[in-house]
């Protein structure tokens, strides 16, 4: 009878502990799609690593689709949650009726170098030349041609495009002769300039506000997933203060993911922090937005007037993470 009457007693016991408002849920699973491994996405490696993602009870899977032109068809057929990728691209999306939002910022500047191999010894001596990218309408493929052509080199007249992927598939197509130059950003470029490769100038030179990297979701999912998705920014926000405030951790961290030496992720940490290009509070810069409207303009995919940034921008998930967080 006593051995009966235990049993009772943890069977209701473990049914009020799994009632309690406190007790332990299923994680909600949040699927990210990401371009390449690469410093674009370094909030999301530093939210994993630290644990800001399970703190809020959420398992983020992030998943490599090599250009924004493929994360954002993903997202908007539902394969993906959320899309770490071009705002140019999700803009264009957007404006073919894809209803979609950008809900925070991950690289609100201009990161990319023009790397080619050393025979290069200028902009110029590229008239002919083929010169790798992402993809051949994606952000860092609008910088080039912007560089490029305010040094008098036009396309497809005077070089040609080929689109190769991320930065780690740029950097191993150089390396092997596979193209004559292209795009990098920190830390490849760093590995690029001690290996003996051209530096042959910065996009920031040519584009000094531009917003590259943004978080993008279905306005669909994101109004079911209300509360799931402000956790979400809520750690990726801790994680972007986080980095500005723990070099040493973080560059562990850039060394880990991207599998570059200490004084090459530090190097990159330094770049990042101090040319702010990581937002410090989870939003998308206004002045690179700007810019970003005035190049849509130019190949028209964006007619004047121009429309507020609202369109495009839901900045209330942030806002409630922001609240959540302070």
């Amino acid at each position: 009878m006593k051995r009966l009457l235990s049993l009772v007693t943890v069977l209701t016991l473990s049914l009020a502990l799994s009632a309690a408002p406190g007790a332990a849920l299923a994680q909600e699973k949040v699927t990210v799609a990401t371009i390449t491994i690469s410093l674009n996405n370094l909030p999301l490696y530093v939210a994993q690593e630290r644990g800001y993602f399970a703190n809020e009870n959420l398992f983020v899977e992030l998943v490599l689709l090599g250009a924004s032109t493929r994360a954002i068809p993903a997202l908007v057929g539902g394969s993906v949650h959320v899309s770490a990728s071009s705002v140019m691209t999700t803009i264009r999306a957007i404006e073919k009726g894809a209803a979609l939002k950008v809900v925070g910022g991950l690289v609100n500047g201009p990161t990319y170098d023009l790397i080619a191999l050393p025979k290069y010894k200028s902009i110029k001596d590229l008239k002919g030349a083929t010169i790798g990218v992402t993809g051949l309408v994606t952000s860092d493929t609008v910088l080039l041609k912007e560089m490029l052509k305010a040094n008098g080199l036009e396309y497809p007249r005077d070089y040609g495009m080929l689109a190769i992927g991320g930065g780690f598939e740029r950097w191993v197509a150089l390396q092997t002769g596979n193209m004559a130059a292209g795009i990098l950003n920190p830390p490849y470029t760093f590995a690029a300039e001690e290996a003996g490769f051209s530096n042959l100038g910065t996009t920031v030179k040519y584009s000094p506000d531009f917003t590259q990297t943004v978080l993008n979701v279905r306005s669909a999912w994101a109004g079911e997933k209300r509360a799931p998705l402000a956790r979400f920014l809520k750690a990726v926000l801790r994680a972007e203060r986080w980095i500005y405030s723990q070099k040493e951790d973080t560059v562990r961290i850039i060394a880990k993911k991207l599998k570059f030496s200490d004084k090459h992720s530090e190097a990159a940490w330094r770049y990042f922090t101090e040319n702010n290009i990581i937002p410090r509070d989870g939003g998308v810069n206004s002045k690179g937005m700007d810019k970003v409207f005035q190049l849509l303009a130019e190949d028209g995919t964006l007619k004047l007037p121009l429309p507020r940034h609202d369109k495009y921008i839901d900045e209330s998930f942030l806002e409630e993470a922001k609240r959540s967080l302070n």
